[in-house]
């Protein structure tokens, strides 16, 4: 009796308050959805996923160990993408972190290779108190979620507070040394292992990290972010 009368009562809210695209407001048939299809499109895909090796890896990883290097979305000012990451990050809207993962695991889902986990990019404390959340948590843990593949959101430990590092006028590698460990209190399984972070663009984050996690012998390692900023 609950679930039919659940399910009337939604169709009547739906009636008066549709689901709308947070684009560009049309409406929407699908609760699991944030954008209709026109406004999807608009996306900018790299395709990088479907070159092996990546211009990525060649271009920021290739002295590392690293297998494929990756990223669904290009970063565009003033358009779309540029608009969900912002809502994302300072908005607070975390409908955006699961339709990442979700876009993202879809894309892996193609791919002749697969992941044991996702290993997510940690923010420092401080910050993701001020801010409520990590963005990387939710876009991984999304992701995990439709690939049935654990997520490792506190494997990787940022003890160094930075500054943003899009407002830094040192060099990202030197602020940025000594900024991760490697949680002491948890032990990955052998196996193929995703790292992941929102935004790449000098690579310098993901590079940190890289680092320490090529030295565990009984992992491999590729890199996955949603937008990449040239």
């Amino acid at each position: 009796m609950f679930v039919p009368l659940f399910r009337l009562l939604q169709t009547v809210f739906e009636l008066f308050f549709p689901l709308l695209c947070i684009n560009c407001q049309k409406e929407i048939n699908s609760r699991q959805k944030i954008l209709c299809l026109y406004c999807e499109l608009e996306l900018p895909l790299t395709y990088f996923h479907l070159i092996h090796p990546s211009p990525l890896k060649r271009l920021l990883f290739n002295d590392l160990k690293i297998d494929r290097v990756f990223s669904l979305y290009i970063f565009e000012e003033m358009a779309l993408i540029e608009s969900l990451l912002y809502q994302l990050k300072y908005g607070g809207n975390k409908a955006i972190g699961v339709f990442f993962g979700q876009k993202l695991a879809g894309l892996i889902s193609g791919l002749a290779c697969t992941f044991d986990g996702i290993i997510g990019v940690p923010l420092h404390p401080k910050r993701q108190r001020k801010r409520g959340f990590n963005q990387v948590d939710l876009i991984g843990q999304s992701a995990a979620k439709a690939l049935s593949i654990p997520y490792y959101g506190t494997f990787l430990e940022r003890i160094k507070h930075t500054p943003k590092l899009s407002k830094a006028s040192r060099d990202r590698t030197e602020i940025l040394q000594d900024a991760f460990r490697i949680n002491p209190l948890i032990r990955l399984p052998k196996g193929h292992y995703l790292l992941l972070d929102d935004i790449l663009t000098t690579g310098a984050t993901l590079k940190a990290c890289s680092k320490l996690l090529v030295k565990i012998d009984h992992l491999s390692l590729s890199i996955a972010t949603i937008v990449y900023r040239n």
